[in-house]
């Protein structure tokens, strides 16, 4: 008995002594009470406390616990009466590492390491984590925060059951196709705010899992602006474009793997084809770094409105999928995906998908996807044509308008 206690008291220490060490060596003397030597002691304490509760039972714990937090209020009070520093941190990892002694008296070593290199490794993170909250704004907390508890309500009341004519419409089911698509543009969205404009391809890249149209855009009115970009300003199109291949596929496998698999060929082919040639032309072309100068500006995908949006144009596409496969033939789907694919290929993508989980040949619907890839392609194609230079226009034309075409070949001799 003896020898298993001198062995978790080891533990406590040691575990204490890593807290303590960055606290010591990362904070200035004066800012904390604490150092290796005291958090070891706390971890002592925090063994002591258990084996105290296993001998004389709870109200043993209970008291080693009480009085421990009573010396940490009385050192927090005294430090800041005398730096008038109202942080806690310190007395947050000294909680924490008494709990780590805890976790080593009941020789759970492997979480108690854990719980005390976690803790190190945030407390070394102060600087790391204020550059990361410094890249956001606060109405992107509160836009994501909303729509988090939007989220929950809308999944806990919407029923789960075909509503409307045809039953086609599954409030449940378009929320969480809403979730979905807003998830995948949540995480480019994030990966610019932390990265920034590291390059105008790479801005266009992370563009295109929020909206490869918005970057076609900005990238061309920018040409007129920046003629010398030119080269670079294409490849940011042409990688956001190429993005969307990598989107659907990624949106058919959650949904249906089955119509994933049919689309992996061809969306595959067209992904390395476009993001090689983004590649191609960005190696050419002169680079900067001015995260300023991207003009490109993408708002938060996860706002309410912009899932509303969302939610509503999916319902009706969903709801004139059913009709057609209802009334008409599925063959007609495909006019839907090449109406669809004007203005977004994700509502078709995800109606597809759920259509083939209801039976309709995985083919068709395939083919749906496939004529929404093919008209969003030539959309761009124009966009950057109407709003860029010729050359722009030339070069972007180029690619997207042979892949566009290869893609309209697909989808009638799949």
């Amino acid at each position: 008995m003896s020898e298993t206690l001198i062995l978790r008291l080891l533990v406590g220490a040691g575990l204490g002594f890593v807290v303590g060490l960055e606290r010591q060596l990362h904070v200035r003397v004066g800012e904390a009470y604490a150092g290796a030597r005291t958090f070891a002691l706390i971890g002592i304490w925090g063994v002591a406390a258990h084996a105290l509760g296993e001998w004389v039972g709870p109200g043993g714990f209970v008291a080693a616990l009480v009085v421990f937090g009573g010396i940490v209020v009385a050192s927090y009070l005294a430090l800041t009466t005398k730096t008038g520093d109202v942080g806690t941190t310190t007395e947050m990892a000294a909680l924490a590492t008494f709990f780590v002694g805890v976790l080593a008296g009941r020789e759970t070593y492997e979480a108690a390491a854990a719980l005390a290199i976690g803790a190190a490794v945030l407390l070394r993170s102060k600087e790391a984590l204020r550059s990361v909250t410094g890249r956001f704004e606060r109405e992107d907390v509160a836009a994501a925060l909303q729509f988090g508890v939007v989220t929950a309500v809308i999944l806990s009341l919407a029923p789960d059951r075909g509503l409307g004519p045809l039953q086609a419409v599954n409030p449940r089911e378009i929320w969480l196709m809403v979730v979905l698509v807003s998830a995948i543009g949540f995480a480019g969205y994030v990966a610019l705010r932390l990265l920034g404009s590291r390059g105008l391809g790479l801005t266009g890249l992370l563009g295109g899992l929020i909206s490869s149209t918005a970057v076609t855009m900005s990238f061309a009115r920018m040409t007129r602006r920046r003629r010398e970009l030119t080269n670079v300003l294409v490849a940011g199109v042409l990688a956001a474009s190429g993005l969307m291949f990598g989107r659907v596929l990624v949106e058919a496998a959650v949904v249906s793997p089955p119509l994933a698999v049919r689309l992996a060929v061809p969306m595959l082919v067209m992904l390395a084809v476009v993001e090689g040639a983004a590649y191609l032309v960005y190696r050419s072309g002169r680079h900067t770094d001015d995260g300023d100068e991207s003009g490109l500006t993408l708002q938060n995908p996860v706002t309410l409105p912009v899932a509303l949006q969302f939610g509503l144009l999916y319902g009706v596409v969903v709801f004139l999928g059913r009709f057609l496969v209802e009334n008409a033939s599925t063959g007609s789907l495909v006019i839907l995906g090449a109406v669809s694919g004007i203005t977004d290929v994700d509502a078709i993508t995800l109606t597809a998908a759920n259509l083939v989980n209801d039976g309709v040949e995985v083919t068709e619907a395939g083919r749906a996807v496939l004529a929404a890839v093919t008209v969003n392609g030539f959309v761009k194609a124009g966009l950057a044509s109407v709003l860029g230079t010729r050359r722009h226009a030339g070069m972007v034309g180029a690619v997207l308008g042979a892949v566009s075409v290869a893609t309209l070949v697909w989808t009638f001799v799949w």
